[in-house]
């Protein structure tokens, strides 16, 4: 990596000596992915505060009252702060989600402080503003980051002292992956003179969503594709009780009911409320494979974690960009594994994904 190619060997050497082993019982790219499932996770953030950032409307430049909802958190030792982390979740999760919640943990008790975000109709953020995220809801993220730095420099400039120019990474889990991707690529560096983020880290990031959605609609997903429905259903439900403004209720209700794959789930909300002519453009217009090359000067320094038995997410795209790198795509870090599922990882020392992520962040 020309960025630093001494940092660079060094993190290469760590993944190099330390490569993902499964571990028992959790076999398997299904139970890997799954395992999370059976977690309860009762430990609670010690410093949460809440952070509510404005965005605007969807397909507007008008902020009409709406907020995204964070939750920010510190170390102990702000003296040592290495920067901030923001973290994003996947289809049909919030910051409520297991594997969120702990690779924040772990980057906290590393010196970074995180800021854990809601995006746009999401757990507890449903009544703060109205639609709901897409892959590509550049603007929501690139506002939100704008805010966020105004308020650090502000409500917490006592508590930050010495610290101006603090470094704000990424980290996407699934879906929340291609969304920052998808930010990064459309914040053109001419709007500011520095990129969106400094460093960003994608997990299981869809990189191809056509390739997804038909990947995902196979028989074998069925209960997959059943669960995801569930949620996004609810969350679609929970946003009618509270903004009465998509359609009449009843009429709502029908076509809830009816959805029975998340293409016909894009096709009827996800596409037409964010703009797009259709479930095709939307899924050609929002997958980062295919703006990569063109627009790599936009992206920060950054790493793609995939495994190969991913049941939700081909890595074949993943694959395919790793194989196409030049000495233009110098600012990627591309790991590939076996095994892990999708957003698993898990291995006899913890998540693994959670490790390589945070030994790549301390690595910039």
């Amino acid at each position: 990596m020309a960025i630093n190619s001494n940092i660079s060997f060094k993190f290469s050497d760590y993944t190099n000596k330390t490569p993902f082993k499964q571990a028992f019982p959790w076999i398997g790219g299904d139970l890997q992915t799954l395992r999370d499932t059976f977690i309860f996770d009762l430990l609670q953030a010690k410093t949460n505060k809440k952070i509510l950032l404005p965005i605007n409307n969807i397909l507007s430049e008008k902020f009409d009252g709406d907020y995204l909802l964070g939750f920010l958190e510190f170390p102990e030792n702000l003296d040592c702060l290495k920067g901030i982390v923001l973290i994003t979740h996947g289809l049909g999760g919030s910051t409520r989600r297991f594997g969120l919640k702990r690779i924040a943990r772990k980057l906290v008790n590393n010196g970074f402080g995180v800021l854990k975000l809601n995006l746009r109709g999401a757990g507890s953020a449903r009544y703060l503003a109205k639609g709901n995220y897409s892959a590509r809801c550049s603007n929501d993220i690139i506002l939100a980051l704008k805010n966020f730095r105004q308020l650090l420099n502000s409500e917490f400039k006592d508590s930050l002292k010495n610290k101006e120019d603090l470094p704000i990474f990424g980290v996407g889990l699934s879906l929340g992956g291609t969304i920052l991707l998808n930010a990064c690529l459309d914040h053109s560096s001419k709007n500011s003179s520095r990129k969106l983020l400094d460093g960003l880290a994608c997990v299981s990031s869809p990189l191809d969503l056509l390739s997804c959605s038909n990947c995902i609609e196979r028989p074998r997903n069925f209960l997959y594709q059943k669960w995801l429905m569930q949620r996004l259903k609810r969350q679609l439900w929970d946003g009618c009780k509270n903004e009465g403004i998509l359609l009449p209720k009843s009429s709502l209700s029908k076509r809830i009911k009816g959805l029975k794959t998340i293409g016909e789930f894009d096709a009827n909300f996800t596409a037409p409320s964010w703009g797009f002519k259709s479930l095709e453009d939307y899924y050609y217009q929002s997958s980062p494979i295919f703006r990569i090359q063109n627009l790599i000067k936009n992206l920060p320094p950054t790493l793609l974690i995939h495994a190969k038995d991913d049941p939700w997410v081909p890595y074949q795209s993943t694959l395919n960009l790793k194989n196409s790198l030049n000495e233009s795509f110098d600012k990627l870090t591309i790991l590939i594994t076996n095994k892990g599922g999708h957003n698993g990882f898990h291995s006899n020392n913890g998540c693994w994904s959670d490790e390589a992520v945070k030994n790549w962040l301390l690595s910039l």
